[in-house]
């Protein structure tokens, strides 16, 4: 696939870029360093320190290592003094993972300052995030000559593809996931092959697991399983959602048959163009504007939301449902089956043969007509609202009562 190469011309830093990105990063981390308490170790981590960055991607992550016996409720305020004795006059964010770390832009450049803990084994970890330096560790001491290249192909083609991210808006591969299935097959040409035939895969590269017990962790895991090289429990494509690792195989084996240059240059679809193309019922889109949250914190709520949605709807028999944040908005499209449903409903009862009940039934439904099925009884009664609009204007109307950042007043909620 001799255009692989040209590709690579679009997307590799050149040698200058190169430098000047890990100069740049590492004049932060000294910097960071002279402002940090002596008994921090201030490390540079992530796709700059493994040089598995795009062109356009530079974003750094700087982690601020502290001793294990540093009480967990310390590291907020630490982090937000080391920033401010560090960059006094810059703005900053600060955002929650498993813990607080601080966000700000530098240089045209987004750079997260992290704290974690000092660890060598991911045994000694108190949190998600101390695996980060063990995780660049390994990358820089298991990549072979070529394949930086060889990631940045996939990277390029899966952020193409709308299938770069590890973050529950994308549900995707993340960078570490990427660098890991390189280092097991050897080349981006091996891995699409190889998934191109995949129905469930478990990749073991440091090999913690006997044949028969990786057969076994895929009920444990799921169908993607990749396990960590620095931790044998910590399934690292475990982010990565069904559709999407169908998504993905589906992808490879169309790229095996026709393979081209426009696999990696896809300009992603527009919330419009998806709502577009979604068939088969009536389409409902809801708007509202979007709170000032991080990405993760409002979509783990927005599936919350999108879940219940589907509840409340499951008598119009949802199809699909689909959510964009982008324009300052949140926007949520609904296809339902049915757009009315009948004016009357059945309610089931008791069986037949609890008596005691059934008369207790019959006299919470005086006006209802009654119907035996199943050997139950049923009441048939009016149906409180008939048509999918009204029906999902009572659902935000409730869900303006809950503590989600997404619980707007009802006159914040657009429904066409």
């Amino acid at each position: 696939m001799r255009f692989l190469s040209e590709v690579l011309l679009s997307i590799k830093p050149s040698g200058k870029e190169l430098s000047k990105e890990i100069q740049n990063a590492e004049e932060l981390v000294s910097h960071i360093r002279k402002n940090a308490p002596s008994s921090c170790e201030v490390v540079l981590t992530g796709s700059i320190a493994k040089k598995t960055f795009l062109r356009e991607k530079r974003d750094v992550d700087i982690f601020v290592l502290f001793d294990r016996s540093t009480p967990r409720e310390s590291l907020e305020p630490s982090i937000k003094e080391i920033m401010k004795s560090a960059f006094p006059e810059v703005r900053y964010q600060l955002s929650y993972a498993e813990h607080p770390y601080v966000r700000f832009h530098l240089c045209g450049r987004r750079i997260d300052l992290v704290p974690a803990y000092k660890i060598t084994d991911s045994a000694q970890r108190l949190s998600a995030v101390d695996r980060s330096v063990l995780h660049t560790r390994f990358v820089r001491n298991a990549l072979k000559v070529g394949q930086t290249d060889e990631i940045l192909l996939l990277k390029q083609f899966l952020k193409s593809n709308s299938l770069y991210g590890a973050e529950i808006k994308t549900e995707g591969f993340s960078g570490y996931l990427c660098e890991l299935l390189i280092i097991e097959c050897g080349s981006f040409e091996k891995l699409v092959r190889a998934a191109s035939k995949w129905k469930a895969v478990v990749i073991d590269i440091k090999k913690f697991y006997s044949a028969k017990e990786r057969a076994g962790l895929k009920k444990r895991f799921g169908s993607f399983v990749v396990i960590d090289p620095t931790d044998k429990n910590r399934n690292v494509a475990a982010a990565v959602s069904g559709n999407n690792f169908k998504k993905f195989i589906s992808l490879c084996k169309t790229f095996i048959k026709k393979p081209s240059k426009k696999f990696f240059f896809r300009v992603p679809e527009t919330f419009e163009q998806k709502v577009k193309k979604l068939r088969g019922g009536k389409k409902h889109v809801v708007s509202m504007p979007r709170p000032d949250i991080v990405d993760d914190v409002l979509w783990g709520q927005l599936h919350k939301l999108i879940r219940q949605l589907k509840g409340h709807l499951k008598d119009f028999e949802p199809k699909d449902i689909i959510a964009d944040d982008s324009r300052h908005m949140v926007r949520i499209a609904v296809i339902l089956k049915k757009d009315r449903l009948p004016s009357k409903m059945l309610v089931a009862g008791p069986p037949l043969s609890m008596k005691k009940n059934v008369e207790d039934f019959k006299k919470s439904h005086k006006r209802a007509k009654f119907v035996k099925k199943n050997k139950k009884l049923h009441a048939e009664v009016r149906r409180p609202v008939t048509n999918a609009k009204a029906a999902i204007r009572d659902f935000f109307k409730t869900y303006s009562g809950t503590k989600s950042h997404l619980a707007y007043p009802e006159e914040m909620i657009v429904i066409d």
